[in-house]
C-alpha cells in the first residue's frame, strides 16, 4: 500500500482555500492508499494529527486539533520525521500538494520534494515559478504566439522612488480603465479595475501589499471569462470541458470559492470550446507543465481569445472540469507524478573526471591565500 502524503495550509493568503481543497481530496482519495495529511501551519510549521480530515478541526486549530505531531522531511531521502530526528519515520511514495500561492505553488515545496526524492504532483519547480509568476508567464507565452491582455510591470523600490513616473507611464503604455494585480498571488487577491488617474496610486500600493512586483494590464471590456484545465497523463495530454464563468466586472475571491457552490456554469459555443481547448493544450505544452492546470481566458468583444492566467495547483484541482470522478482524476495524478519520477531517476547524475586529482595536486604545490 503506498503511503500519499497530502500536503496543505502553508504561509499564504490562500491558506483557507488550500484547507479546502485538501478536505475535498481526503473526502475522495481511494481507500486503496495509506493517507497521510500533513498540515502547515501559517506560522510554517508542518503537524499531522488525528482530525486533519475534518473541515471544522482548522475552525480554531489549536483548539480542535487531536494528537497533534510535529513533522519534517529528511533532507535526502523519502522519509516523515515524526516529532524529532529521533522518532519515528514513515516513508513516502508520492506527496499529493494542495497548496496555492506563495511558499507552496511556488516552487518551493516542489524543490523540497525533489531534495528528498519525493515524487509530487504538480509542476517542476522551474515551471512552478514560472506559473507563479504573472509577468514571467505573460513573457513566455508571447515568445510562443500564444496572444495576452499587454501588460507592464512595476517592481516596489522603483515605485517609491517616483510615484508619479509609474504612474504616468502605465497610464501611458496601458490607457484606462485598467487592471492592477500582484505579479505572483492568485484567487483574485489584491486585484483592482482602475477607471480614473486618482485611483491608481492607491490600487498599486494595495496590490504592493501581497508582493513586491506588480502587473498593470489593460482591460478587456465587456470580455468573457472561460476556464479550461489540461492533465497530461501517459504521454497524452487532456483538456477538460470548458466553462464560461457569469461574472461582474472581476472574477473575485468571493466568486471563485463562495457563490459557485451548487451552481452551473455555462458552456461556450462549440467553437470557441474548440479554439480554448487548443490554446490551453499549446499553453500546457510551451510551457512544460505537469499535473493538473487550470488556465483562465478572456474574449473580447472582436473574439479574440488571451490567455489571462495559469493556475498550476488549481482550487479543488479543478475536479469539476473533469467529466470522470475526482478518485479517478486523483488516481492519475498520483500514477503520473510516480511515472515522471521514475523517469527522472533514470538520468545520469555522475560524471567521472579528473578535476579534484588535479586541483589536489595543484594545491599541494602552491600556497593559497585565505
Amino acid at each position: 500500500m503506498k503511503n500519499i502524503a497530502v500536503v496543505f495550509g502553508g504561509r499564504s493568503v490562500e491558506h483557507d482555500i488550500s484547507i479546502i481543497t485538501a478536505q475535498q481530496v481526503l473526502a475522495s482519495i481511494s481507500k486503496s492508499y495509506n493517507v497521510i495529511p500533513i498540515y502547515i501551519a501559517p506560522s510554517g510549521d508542518w503537524f499531522i494529527a488525528e482530525n486533519l480530515d475534518n473541515p471544522k478541526t482548522f475552525l480554531d486549530f489549536a483548539k480542535n486539533v487531536k494528537k497533534k505531531k510535529s513533522v519534517s522531511l529528511l533532507l535526502g531521502s523519502p522519509y516523515l520525521l515524526v516529532n524529532s530526528h529521533f522518532g519515528k519515520k514513515i516513508r513516502i511514495d508520492c506527496a499529493l500538494l494542495c497548496l496555492h500561492g506563495k511558499n507552496g505553488e511556488d516552487g518551493s515545496v516542489q524543490g523540497l520534494c525533489q531534495l528528498c526524492q519525493i515524487p509530487f504532483t504538480s509542476c517542476a519547480l522551474m515551471q512552478s515559478a514560472i506559473g507563479m509568476d504573472k509577468a514571467v508567464t505573460k513573457r513566455l507565452l508571447s515568445s510562443y504566439k500564444i496572444k495576452n491582455a499587454k501588460f507592464v510591470e512595476f517592481y516596489k523600490r522603483d515605485y517609491e522612488l517616483n510615484k508619479e513616473a509609474v504612474i504616468k507611464e502605465a497610464i501611458s503604455k496601458i490607457g484606462l480603465p485598467l487592471i492592477v494585480k500582484p505579479a505572483n498571488l492568485g484567487s483574485s487577491v489584491g486585484i483592482s479595475v482602475c477607471e480614473r488617474e486618482e485611483q491608481l496610486g492607491e490600487m498599486i500600493e494595495e496590490a504592493y501589499l501581497y508582493d513586491n512586483k506588480i502587473l498593470i494590464e489593460e482591460f478587456l471590456q465587456n470580455a468573457r471569462e472561460f476556464s479550461c484545465a489540461v492533465l497530461s497523463f501517459g504521454g497524452k495530454y487532456i483538456a477538460s470541458k470548458v466553462q464560461e464563468v457569469k461574472k461582474g466586472e472581476i472574477y473575485t475571491f468571493e466568486e471563485k470559492y463562495l457563490h459557485r457552490l451548487g451552481k452551473e456554469d455555462r458552456k461556450p459555443e462549440k467553437s470557441v470550446d474548440n479554439k480554448i481547448k487548443d490554446i490551453s493544450i499549446c499553453t500546457y505544452k510551451a510551457l512544460d507543465f505537469k499535473g493538473v492546470v487550470r488556465i483562465d481566458f478572456l474574449m473580447n468583444d472582436k473574439g479574440e481569445i488571451h490567455v489571462n492566467e495559469v493556475n498550476t495547483i488549481p482550487g479543488s484541482l479543478s475536479f469539476n472540469l473533469f467529466e470522470v470522478p475526482f478518485h479517478d482524476l486523483i488516481d492519475a495524478l498520483i500514477d503520473e507524478a510516480i511515472s515522471s519520477f521514475e523517469n527522472m531517476s533514470n538520468f545520469t547524475y555522475k560524471f567521472s573526471s579528473q578535476a579534484l586529482k588535479d586541483y589536489c595536486t595543484l594545491a599541494n604545490n602552491f600556497k593559497f591565500k585565505k
